[in-house]
């Protein structure tokens, strides 16, 4: 991971030599899904990142990319596991999804022929610093949480903290104010 905290900060420090500022940043996050889901050996459409607006009221997709122009979640939104998480500023992991409250608009985009619900998912806030940025989704989805593949544990969540405490800086260097 340390390889891809030196290629984010580079690509980040180019913020200012880059035509459209959010496209560096789709591209960032595509480098980060891709490292993340060989890490957790799950598809990259079963990893979301969540960034906080400019203005500071909603949380707006980087990743998958076909969501970032799909809306946003506002911050009041309390049935929301993103924004929970957030507000709370600590992780956690959820190996039963659908029994839990949570908005499921998001769930039923198409990425691939037909859409398969979250059955399990680590999720963490993205802090750089003491500022929370955003938030990282890992799910695991499926028919079934038995074919959605195994549990998540205490450790998967540790990971991925450690993943994106090594590239918060970056990502929020790279945002554009107007995100």
């Amino acid at each position: 991971m340390h390889d891809l905290s030196e290629i984010l900060t580079a690509m980040a420090a180019q913020k200012e030599k880059v035509e459209d500022r959010r496209e560096l940043l789709f591209d960032m996050s595509d480098l980060i899904v891709k490292s993340v889901s060989q890490a957790f050996s799950c598809k990259q459409e079963e990893v979301a990142i969540l960034l906080v607006t400019g203005d500071g009221r909603h949380l707006r997709f980087i990743a998958p990319r076909p969501f970032a122009d799909l809306g946003t979640i506002p911050l009041t939104k309390r049935d929301s596991i993103a924004v929970r998480v957030l507000a709370g500023r600590s992780g956690e992991v959820i190996n039963n999804v659908p029994m839990v409250k949570h908005v499921t608009f998001f769930e039923s985009v198409k990425l691939k022929d037909v859409p398969t619900p979250i059955q399990k998912m680590v999720t963490t806030p993205i802090l750089a610093g003491k500022q929370p940025i955003g938030v990282v989704e890992v799910s695991r989805k499926g028919p079934s949480p038995r074919e959605a593949g195994p549990d998540f544990t205490a450790a998967d969540l540790d990971k991925v903290k450690a993943i994106f405490d090594a590239i918060a800086v970056p990502l929020a260097q790279a945002r554009p104010d107007d995100f």
